[in-house]
């Protein structure tokens, strides 16, 4: 049996400002596709984070040719997102990637501007999803 909730995000600036309500489906996903929204458990990228979870979107998955340079994010040659904004808590003013994603691993994403996701600390590892995500509202 799976358990639903209901994910309400009451952050005044969302990674995800166009998602107000989600249900969210506790079992980890067997396969991962772009364009998923995923929630799992803030670990040493998000100690600031007070919730249970953190809901992203899945931009790339293994296989994928991610490419970060020029202050531009692109998967498979498309652009997803672009500027670094966060870049001074992370202490870094070159952000530059040109690799595949490995086996097992995906790239997360959130669409607002300044929505703290791989671009600033890397891949996630699959095995670290707690569910799957489908918006209500």
């Amino acid at each position: 049996m799976h358990t639903y909730s209901l994910g309400v995000d009451p952050s005044f600036e969302r990674c995800l400002p166009e998602i107000h309500l989600t249900l969210l489906k506790r079992i980890s996903p067997t396969a991962v596709h772009r364009g998923d929204l995923v929630f799992f458990q803030p670990d040493t990228h998000f100690t600031w984070v007070k919730r249970d979870y953190i809901l992203k979107k899945v931009a790339g998955i293994e296989g994928d040719h991610l490419l970060i340079k020029n202050d531009k994010i692109l998967i498979n040659g498309q652009e997803i997102a672009h500027g670094f904004p966060l870049a001074a808590y992370y202490k870094r003013a070159v952000f530059t990637r040109d690799e595949i994603i490995p086996k097992g691993e995906i790239f997360l994403y959130g669409t607002h501007p300044f929505s703290d996701d791989s671009r600033y600390w890397g891949f996630e590892p699959i095995a670290n999803l707690e569910g799957t995500a489908y918006v209500v509202f």
